[in-house]
């Protein structure tokens, strides 16, 4: 009845409205099916090869059953963290996806249309009827949807119109008229959920021939697309889901490859993002998504609990990054130079519709390019440091921003994946596709400072308990800052970290532990890529498998190489109980038992050979100015930087601040670049006082002296070019 009222509303509709209906099915459909796409170059004839091999596979005889349903699917389960009739409706999108998609044998295939068929018919048997749906909620309302809605649209005209309108009002039962409003079970959709909910109300839309509900998912995705205060896109760049959460590469990877499908789908129609909306996505995916990305994975810290999965790959980027690169933008340029060197390392076959994206970004010939320089994402309290050839992050939390979760029963280790956990890749897959998460020693993360106890690695979740932590650069290199107070732990410490264009310095001071338990400073916990790979060390220095580790302050420094066992269940979400068996070598710094204000220096230096690491700490440039529980600040000669962390209002090398504040300061000639950021996120202004006279923005000159008026812009980098206007003066370069 519905489904007839809304063909009598099209008809009465504009005609415009009706065209664009029109449009948009055509623009789904050809989309799904790579409408256009060359059949010949060997990723679209992997990717439709790989298509009719899966639906081969799970139409074979008896295993797909004459009633339409499969052998290995348990259709009396209750959603929880999983559910069995989750599959069905997902190899469903794929047999529907293989008898529309030319070039492949299954194309129209008669029998295929049967099987389809019955299968959709067995799909009322566990979601039709008005049944109220039990256990996890984001099934009904989400996750079958996703799928059984694509399904419908692509079979339009396929199957009967009983089983049509069956499963079409099913869906309409439980997901509501509007993709903004909860369904019959769940929460308000926000953030990634409103996306999802979004796409399946396109799709009924689409099945129903649903003007006014279109208009809805527009404007649902035209407000979710805009940075948030709230779960979704945050406007530094990172993307947050279940509260104050860093999930750039977890539900924001879903996102942007949602979100940009949908513009994709969208465009030249009334339902296409307005300009605000698509500049945002795109400004998402160019600073957010492409810059969390290396090689062919996300950066373990942007991805929450999907740690614990060992499908987690960066595929939901690089679809993003796809479909981005086929519609104008004004960071188009740049999403398409990621994709392009993207696509170079890709190992994995890609589904039809991005198979045939990617063979237009590489018929277009773009320049590859992935980022590179540095960024601070001060909502997340997260820092990407990017060069040609490695990668790295460092991950913390304060008062504004959760730890981590453990949702599903997944992540039950990774406590302390937020106290400043340092991530580093060389290839990029060091990490990943290698099972090392199981084995891997969750108490010692590399970066950390650590109290090691009976739960030092466990699921204690929430936000912090200190304000202080910031980070602040130039976009080329940067500072970043947090007073350590790990949950579950009498642990206190302050560490900073200053990134260079060939290193990053460590700096912790004020290490403090009432307790009995052993303190720790984990340098590194490397996975041998080579089981043969050895450290080779010299003065002060080591290199293993391509990075160097240069302690200037010495230290009792540990080293322990073993070959660890763990499972993928061990990480919660999954049952698989195999052993993995990876080989480690891990460094670290002993504080001992009861340290009171004990410290910690070292520097890393990634893709050096021993030689090469030689000649590093032969030329170094970097100086240690202080570390300390007032101020830690690093100098780079060779590049005229100097950073600095104020953990309290201080001086250090002739430069005050009345406030704590990282700073850094970039020199060139007469020019001086002056970076700040406020790591309490407070509000007001603060003063910052150099050595020397300085005209500029803001810029007071004294005698001898300048001091700046700086807002503390909650947060984020206030930036203040100088220049010199006293040759005589007490350089900050020195």
């Amino acid at each position: 009845m519905k489904r007839t009222l809304a063909i009598l509303l099209l008809l009465a509709a504009p005609p415009a409205y009706a065209a664009d209906i029109d449009v948009l099915r055509e623009n789904f459909l050809r989309f799904y099916t790579a409408a256009g796409a060359s059949r010949g170059s060997p990723r679209m004839q992997m990717s439709l090869g790989e298509l009719e091999g899966a639906v081969r596979s799970y139409t074979a005889p008896g295993y797909l059953l004459s009633d339409g349903s499969w052998t290995d699917v348990n259709y009396k389960e209750t959603p929880a963290g999983s559910w069995s009739p989750w599959e069905h409706v997902k190899r469903l999108m794929l047999m529907a996806k293989a008898y529309q998609t030319p070039g492949q044998p299954l194309y129209r295939d008669r029998q295929l249309l049967a099987q389809i068929e019955a299968s959709l018919r067995k799909v009322s048997d566990f979601y039709g009827g008005s049944t109220l749906p039990l256990g996890n909620w984001w099934f009904w309302t989400i996750g079958v949807p996703l799928d059984l809605g694509p399904t419908l649209v692509l079979m339009r005209g396929e199957i009967s119109t009983k089983t049509y309108d069956d499963l079409s009002a099913a869906i309409a039962l439980r997901i509501g008229s509007s993709p903004a409003a909860r369904g019959i079970v769940g929460p308000t959709p926000t953030g990634q959920n409103l996306v999802w909910s979004s796409f399946t109300h396109l799709c009924l839309a689409l099945i129903e021939d649903d003007p006014a509900m279109l208009a809805l998912v527009r404007d649902a995705m035209a407000g979710v697309t805009l940075p948030t205060s709230g779960e979704g896109i945050k406007s530094d760049g990172s993307f947050h889901q279940h509260g104050a959460q860093l999930y750039t590469g977890g539900y924001g990877g879903s996102f942007a490859n949602d979100a940009a499908k949908y513009a994709l789908i969208a465009r030249n129609t009334s339902y296409a993002l307005p300009p605000r909306s698509l500049a945002a996505l795109s400004d998402y995916v160019a600073d957010g998504i492409a810059w969390s990305l290396y090689g062919n994975y996300f950066d373990v810290s942007t991805i929450g609990r999907e740690v614990a999965r060992r499908s987690t790959t960066g595929f939901n980027g690089i679809a993003a990054l796809l479909e981005a690169s086929q519609f104008d933008s004004p960071r188009a340029a740049e999403i398409r130079g990621a994709a392009a060197r993207m696509l170079q390392s890709w190992q994995w076959g890609l589904p039809v519709e991005l198979a045939g994206l990617a063979g237009q970004v590489e018929g277009a010939q773009y320049a590859a390019a992935a980022p590179q320089g540095h960024r601070h994402y001060y909502l997340s309290d997260y820092t990407s440091h990017r060069r040609a050839g490695w990668y790295a992050s460092v991950k913390m939390f304060s008062t504004r921003t959760k730890s981590g979760e453990r949702t599903n029963g997944e992540n039950l280790l990774g406590s302390r994946q937020s106290d400043g956990r340092f991530h580093l890749a060389l290839s990029g897959d060091e990490h990943f596709g290698r099972d090392v998460w199981p084995a891997f020693d969750w108490t010692r993360l590399p970066g950390t400072t650590v109290e090691q106890h009976a739960r030092t690695a466990d699921d204690t979740y929430g936000y912090g308990t200190r304000s202080f932590a910031g980070g602040t650069g130039d976009g080329r290199n940067g500072v970043s800052a947090m007073e350590l107070a790990p949950l579950n732990s009498t642990l206190t410490a302050k560490k900073a970290w200053f990134f260079f264009d060939d290193s990053i310095v460590f700096l912790t001071n004020s290490i403090t532990s009432p307790s009995a338990n052993r303190v720790e400073t984990i340098v590194t916990q490397w996975p041998l890529v080579s089981d043969a790979s050895q450290l080779v060390s010299g003065p002060g220095w080591s290199v293993l498998e391509g990075t160097g580790y240069y302690f200037s302050a010495g230290g009792n420094l540990q080293m322990k190489r073993e070959a660890r066992t763990g499972t993928w269940a061990s990480l919660g979400g999954s049952a698989d109980t195999t052993p993995y068996t990876r080989t480690f070598v891990t460094l670290w710094l002993d504080h001992g038992t009861a340290p009171v204000n004990a410290a910690a220096e070292y520097v890393v230096v990634p893709n050096v050979t021993p030689a090469g690491m030689r000649d590093w700490v032969a030329t170094s440039s970097i100086a240690i100015i202080a570390n300390n529980a007032n101020v830690s600040a690093v100098r780079n000669r060779r590049e005229s930087s100097l950073g600095i962390v104020f953990w309290t209002a201080g001086a250090v090398e002739g430069v005050q601040s009345s406030a704590p504040a990282i700073l850094h300061f970039a020199e060139s000639g007469r020019n001086l670049v002056l970076n700040a950021t406020d790591p309490t996120n407070g509000v007001g202004t603060y003063t910052v006082t150099l050595p020397g006279r300085y005209e500029g923005a803001g810029a007071k000159a004294g005698s001898r002296s300048t001091t700046i008026e700086i807002a503390r812009n909650g947060g984020k980098t206030v930036s203040v070019t100088l220049t010199l206007v006293e040759s005589k003066r007490r350089s900050t370069r020195r």
